[in-house]
């Protein structure tokens, strides 16, 4: 009985302790939750920095604050951690894994704890705001914690967050899949926002720069400065330009808030001096304008504290300011458009007070936030707008007087064409004309519009907007005519026909003989090509014509075409149908066949026949001319038109070597006796220009690459006269002939000893030449007495043997090693330079560079030639000069033909330069 009087008392005592404590709810969440507002719920504890989470202390209600109680709390000191907590009862039967959002994207740190009942940690998580956004718990610009919430257990969520306490963020718990699609939400409004300001800027940027006005260069700088404030103030910015160094937006957000006090203080001023002229009151505007300037240039140099409450109190000055200039706005004589302008500044200068005022961060945050995001970017547009009102009014009014002078300036137009030399034309919706002009009627052939109507009831039919088309006149004359239709329904036409029959005329003297009508040569080619091409057997006859010069010279040149086109007509009727003809020189006509052989044998001696018949008449006189025939065949694609025609050719020049109209067909053993004969006759004009000395010198010259050297070279050539032309006749013509009489040799000497016998009569010249290349023939490898020539020639002269280089090409250095190799040993000896020719033509040519004593090597032209064009050759002449540089020995290239190939040739170091960019070869006399 004693102690259940005990226990009664005890309860009697606690009563009132049980009656003042306040018990909290849980909040309950499960899977099906998606966003919960955590601010509602919490209770606050503002603390030191240093107090941890074991110390809070979560189940004793009285030490925990209300949302109330936590705006109105007053806190000394460094920015202190405000600690927030809320039992959360997780109803599902598994644990769920939240995620815990701050509002404030700039929270120095964040943590997150969850509890059990009895106060013990069960997990934690942590963010500052320096972490880089990669390794933070979640891939966001915001502070993102994720927190896992045991099943069927009650716990508790405590978070701790370093700010003040009337800057307390929003906290809510979101779902994963909520979140992200929140996330790409906002990202995306805030993306368009940033885009929509960007333009503006720029728009007011151009209008500022057509019209002149510093307003609209002051508005388009506000326009970038909220761009800037937009990106930094909602935290998109450490996404797309500080993803690895966040504290650079955190030091960013201050200046950037500074710039836009700056550009709005500037557009107010700006503004003021254009809505007051010039009043008083703008000076008070100036004053405000050089002390935000001063502001902004002592900024740098605050510590943190300073600067938030120095852009703190300028923003709340220029809200005071724009008050007052409203205020005064307003009392003036109301001019049209000003008072919206004048509402448009205030909003905007508020939207401004309130992104820079931290205070009022937390209206920024949700819904609400991208709403005042795009509250503010409508704000701009619609200011950019109203700034703009006058000019567009101005615009409008005069595209509605364009729009009311159209009749009247399509009809002056219309009388102004009635002038020109063109056709002109109006259609109808279907496609007929409603209205043309007296030129075209002329064009036409017509009296009147119906006669165009009833001719072309739809109009011309053409494909696409432009095109040239043949139609019959009225009165059945063909011409050709450029249509070109409008989009107005108008269009033009203009006659083309003497253009068109001279562009047919220039294309028919394109492929076809001015004189005779046949076709010409290079039609003719590429007709016989064609034909190879698809291989199919061809036949080609050569008609040569003996005695129209003659015509010529007696009756004259005209006389000579009309007797070649008589020919050349009656030719055409006597050749079969099938056959194609051709002029394919002055005095040769050639016909295309497809038969076989024999029967073209049979036509071209009937052809023959019928020239030998021919007579022609002129001037009381009669001609009669010379013909004879040659005849080439083919079956095979591998031979080409031009190999083809040379064989009609030499079966021609056979054909001519039997007797008069005699017809000749090619065969192999032709081309072997044509051969023996050119070499024949070769041999019998070098033997006699070697017996008279009748050879001519020219001299090319070869440059140093390198523009501080200036040394003088020349390449001396050989060269056979030729009485029947004007131009000499280089070696590769009569080589094989010279080494089969063995004439070469013995002109190498020539050469030597003329070059020899210059220098002395000129010893100026060869004081000043650095060095004089001669080539030399295999005759001259295999002598082995030249070298004694040699040093005869030069043992009395004024030239030094470092002065002379011989050269070899590589062919016959290879083919002639070890003469080749004698020879420049014993011409390195005496001092004399050596040098391989055409270097790179064949696959040894490193093997001559590393085995022969050289002082020169000259690369192959053809790898010159095509350096430009073609990377493989341009490393291949880069390959010779690197192997040439290892070994000691120049490089001289040869074939450069344009300034581009020398200065690319100089770049890679290349000593010397050949070729035509250089100079042309040039007769060289003693």
């Amino acid at each position: 009985m004693q102690t259940i009087f005990k226990h009664a008392l005890w309860l009697l005592l606690l009563l009132p302790l049980l009656a003042g404590a306040e018990v909290r709810t849980p909040v309950s969440v499960s899977a099906q939750t998606s966003k919960v507002t955590l601010n509602q719920h919490f209770k606050y504890r503002v603390v030191d920095a240093s107090v941890p989470v074991d110390r809070l202390a979560v189940n004793e209600p009285s030490r925990w604050l209300s949302s109330e109680e936590l705006s109105q709390h007053n806190y000394a000191g460094t920015k202190p951690n405000i600690w927030s907590s809320v039992p959360l009862y997780n109803r599902s039967n598994r644990s769920q894994t939240f995620y815990v959002k701050f509002s404030d994207p700039f929270l120095q740190s964040v943590s997150v704890f969850v509890l059990d009942t009895n106060g013990t940690m069960l997990s934690q998580r942590s963010n500052s705001f320096s972490t880089p956004l990669m390794q933070r718990p979640h891939l966001s610009h915001e502070q993102v914690l994720p927190v896992t919430l045991p099943a069927n257990k009650t716990v508790w969520l405590v978070t701790a967050v370093q700010q003040w306490p009337e800057q307390m963020p929003t906290i809510s718990l979101w779902q994963s899949t909520e979140l992200e699609l929140r996330q790409q939400q906002q990202q995306t409004a805030l993306g368009v926002n940033a885009g929509i300001l960007i333009l503006l800027a720029l728009a007011a940027f151009v209008s500022a720069q057509l019209f002149k006005s510093r307003l609209l260069l002051t508005f388009g700088c506000v326009s970038a400065a909220f761009t800037l404030s937009l990106l930094l103030h909602s935290g998109v910015w450490i996404t797309y330009f500080s993803p690895y160094s966040p504290d650079i937006a955190a030091s960013l957000k201050t200046y950037v808030s500074q710039l836009l006090i700056l550009t709005m203080a500037w557009f107010i001023w700006e503004w003021g001096r254009f809505r007051f002229r010039l009043s008083r009151f703008n000076r008070i505007g100036y004053v405000v304008l050089a002390a935000v300037l001063g502001f902004t240039i002592g900024l740098p140099w605050l510590d943190d504290r300073w600067q938030s409450a120095l852009v703190i109190a300028q923003v709340n000055g220029l809200l005071i300011w724009t008050a007052v200039v409203v205020l005064r706005s307003i009392q003036k004589q109301p001019i049209s458009g000003f008072r919206w302008q004048t509402f448009l500044l205030a909003i905007t200068v508020i939207v401004a007070w309130l992104l820079i005022s931290p205070r009022y961060n937390p209206i920024w945050e949700g819904i609400s936030g991208l709403l005042l995001y795009s509250a503010m970017t409508v704000t701009v547009m619609m200011f950019l707008l109203a700034l703009e009102r006058h000019r567009l009014n101005r615009l409008m009014r005069r595209i509605a007087g364009l729009k009311k002078n159209r009749k009247t300036l399509r009809r002056r137009l219309w009388q102004l064409l009635q002038r020109t030399g063109e056709g002109w034309f109006r259609l109808n919706d279907d496609g007929s004309f409603k209205q043309v002009n007296q030129q075209m009627l002329n064009i036409l052939a017509a009296h009147s519009l119906d006669q165009i109507k009833a001719h072309w009831p739809k109009g011309f039919v053409i494909e696409g907007k432009r095109q040239l088309t043949s139609v019959d006149r009225i009165d059945g004359r063909n011409i050709w005519l450029d249509v070109e239709y409008f989009g107005d329904k108008t269009g033009r036409i203009t006659d083309v026909t003497k253009r068109m029959e001279a562009e047919i005329h220039l294309d028919f003297l394109a492929h076809h003989d001015a004189v005779t009508g046949l076709l010409n040569v290079r039609e003719f080619r590429r007709l016989l090509q064609s034909r190879l091409d698809a291989n199919k057997a061809v036949c080609i006859t050569i008609i040569k014509l003996s005695g129209l010069d003659i015509i010529a010279d007696q009756a004259g040149t005209d006389a000579r075409d009309q007797a070649i086109l008589q020919l050349a007509i009656n030719l055409k009727r006597k050749a079969p149908k099938y056959s194609r003809i051709a002029r394919i020189s002055e005095h040769e006509i050639a016909l295309l066949n497809t038969e076989d052989e024999q029967s073209v044998f049979a036509q071209a001696h009937r052809l023959v026949q019928y020239c030998k018949e021919f007579r022609f008449n002129s001037d009381k006189r009669i001609y009669q001319l010379t013909a004879h025939a040659g005849i080439a065949y083919s079956d095979s694609s591998e031979v080409s038109a031009s190999t083809l025609l040379r064989q009609g050719r030499e079966a021609l020049k056979l054909a001519m070597q039997q007797g008069d109209y005699r017809v000749h067909s090619y065969s192999e053993a032709d081309q072997r006796r044509l051969l023996g004969e050119a070499e024949l006759e070769w041999e019998q004009k070098l033997k006699k220009a070697l017996r008279e000395e009748n050879w001519a010198l020219f001299a090319q010259p070869i440059i140093s690459a390198a523009r501080n050297a200036d040394k003088h070279c020349i390449e001396l050539l050989l060269r056979l006269p030729d009485s029947t032309t004007d131009e000499p006749v280089a070696p590769q013509q009569f080589l094989r002939a010279a080494l089969r009489a063995g004439v070469m040799g013995k002109a190498d000497r020539w050469l030597v000893r003329e070059a020899v016998e210059h220098f002395n009569e000129n010893p100026f010249e060869a004081t000043r030449t650095w060095r004089c290349h001669i080539n030399l023939s295999t005759q001259s490898l295999e002598d082995e007495s030249f070298i004694q020539f040699i040093e005869a020639a030069l043992k009395n002269s004024v030239i030094q043997p470092n002065q002379l280089v011989f050269e070899v090409s590589e062919p016959d250095a290879f083919k002639h090693f070890d003469q080749t190799y004698q020879l420049f040993k014993n011409l390195t000896e005496l001092g004399i330079g050596t040098a391989v020719d055409q270097f790179g033509s064949s696959y040894n040519s490193f093997q001559l560079l590393r085995q022969l004593p050289l002082t020169q090597i000259k690369v192959n032209r053809f790898w010159v030639q095509n350096m430009l064009i073609d990377l493989v050759d341009a490393e291949l002449v880069a390959s010779c000069v690197r192997l040439a540089k290892a070994a000691n020995v120049e490089v001289c290239a040869v074939g450069v033909e344009s300034d581009e190939i020398r200065i690319k040739l100089t770049q890679l170091g290349v000593d010397y330069i050949q070729g035509f960019v250089c100079g042309h070869p040039v007769e060289w006399q003693r």
